[in-house]
């Protein structure tokens, strides 16, 4: 027998927006080599796991600021573009 679920359902939705964000950090703390935890201690694996996440938004962070700065350096080059014309 099988069980149809309400893949529409706000709870549905809720729960599937956890678990793709906890694959999505997973695969960036193995893609930077830390996602299997030498620790056994809960108080460090919750250590642990808060470093990770300050990695990976740091990461994100830098990648935002290096993207506005280009864009701020493309819009301002336009701009003295125009006012040459």
């Amino acid at each position: 027998m099988r069980v149809t679920l309400d893949r529409e359902g706000p709870l549905f939705r809720a729960i599937y927006r956890q678990r793709t964000t906890c694959e999505r950090i997973n695969s960036q703390a193995k893609a930077l080599g830390i996602e299997r935890p030498k620790v056994r201690n809960g108080d460090s694996v919750s250590n642990l796991n808060t470093l990770t996440y300050l990695v990976i938004n740091g990461k994100a962070l830098q990648r935002a600021r290096s993207i506005n700065t280009s864009l701020l350096r493309n819009f301002h080059m336009s701009n003295e573009r125009v006012q040459t014309l």
